[in-house]
């Protein structure tokens, strides 16, 4: 039987069974009114389906709710556009509680928005979580390593069960699903790489925090190694169609002595960034010579884009732990702020520097510098 022949009273059924907060609201009002909640609506909130009908949904909003994000909503249903953002709600009894709030506009034939439906989802536990993972991280760097070992700790027992759940959610993608259900396991496929990747930066920090983390110094080959970097970028600037390329200095050596495995890692948190940030225009990734002997080869890398830019007043602090330029980017872009920290440390290990040049609105180009020794001094070594 096919779903779109079912009673309408029917999906008002299951719609209000749903674990999810369903809300409707009619657009053809100025006041914009409730005109339907779900159980779950009144569950979480403590308002009852009669205290909420006909109120516009701003009853839920306090003194502490972030008005930037308040103005991106009134922008949003004003445009008759989709949004999704985090606020944070008040409960009737006044218990703060964060929502994540996904607001779609439904038009009729003629093309004229008659509601605005929002689904939320109760998120206070995960932003709880985020608050002290940051809240942790930061005493641990005031304080003393010990605690950034807590850190490490903790994040090895998340990566065993975020493993398991990407791991889950892969082999639900290989089976016979929906369109839309692929939709949504692709959706949490990302939020998992993204948790991913916070947790492998705590363990980093973490590290780094203690002094426990070494580098290598083993034979690479410095030109395989940028092209594959590259190449691994590619999709992600093809998906936003921009374009990514590279240009190298030929009189690179062939091969070096280094930490391959750390200058992969300095390179591809630059050029996520250069990515992530850059919503048209182009990214380059320029490698040169900047000195060379028997003894020793600096080589310099300089990665540019044409992206939004970081504001003059944010640059001193572009390097520390937790923090990311222009906090409504970071809002949009997302990100934990500490890849840009672990690249610094690990230049400094491996005797390298970096430096960024800015323009807001225009772009942003990072310059690595780094020492590598030469095969030859090497060889002389052993």
């Amino acid at each position: 039987m096919s779903l779109y022949n079912q009673d309408p009273m029917q999906w008002e059924f299951i719609i209000s069974k749903l674990k999810s907060s369903v809300t409707v609201v009619d657009a053809t009002s100025p006041e914009l009114p409730l005109m339907y909640v779900n159980e779950h609506f009144t569950w979480l909130t403590g308002y009852t389906y009669e205290e909420s009908i006909g109120r516009n949904c701003r009853f839920l909003q306090g003194a502490d709710t972030d008005p930037e994000t308040v103005e991106r909503i009134r922008e949003a249903l004003v445009q008759k556009q989709s949004i999704k953002v985090e606020i944070l709600n008040h409960t009737k009894s006044g218990q703060k509680f964060w929502n994540e709030l996904n607001i779609d506009p439904i038009f009729n034939e003629a093309g004229d928005c008659l509601y605005f439906v929002g689904i939320q989802y109760d998120i206070t536990e995960r932003k709880f979580a985020e608050q002290q993972l940051k809240l942790a991280a930061s005493t641990a760097e005031k304080t003393s390593r010990g605690q950034l070992e807590f850190i490490g700790k903790l994040n090895h027992e998340l990566r065993t069960p975020l493993n398991g759940i990407m791991g889950m959610i892969e082999l639900a993608r290989m089976g016979d699903i929906t369109e839309e259900q692929h939709e949504y396991l692709e959706l949490a496929r990302q939020s998992g790489e993204a948790l991913l990747n916070i947790v492998n930066n705590s363990l980093d920090m973490a590290k780094l925090g203690r002094g426990k983390m070494g580098m290598e110094h083993i034979e690479f080959q410095p030109l395989k190694l940028i092209q594959q970097i590259v190449k691994t970028h590619e999709p992600a600037a093809m998906n936003k169609r921009i374009r990514l390329f590279c240009h190298a200095d030929l009189s690179i050596p062939d091969v070096l002595w280094g930490d391959p495995l750390r200058l992969r890692q300095v390179l591809d948190n630059l050029l996520s960034n250069a990515v992530k940030f850059t919503e048209q225009g182009e990214v380059q990734l320029q490698v040169d010579v900047k000195q060379h002997s028997q003894e020793e080869t600096m080589l310099t890398f300089s990665v540019r884009d044409t992206g939004i830019g970081i504001p003059s007043n944010q640059m001193d602090q572009l390097f520390d732990a937790f923090t990311q330029s222009d906090i409504s980017h970071a809002r949009r872009f997302g990100g934990s702020g500490l890849g840009l920290t672990i690249c610094k440390e690990l230049l400094e290990l491996m005797n390298g520097n970096i430096r960024v040049e800015s323009v807001e609105g225009k772009g942003t180009e990072f310059h690595v510098t780094v020492p590598f020794l030469s095969r030859r001094s090497m060889t002389n070594a052993g």
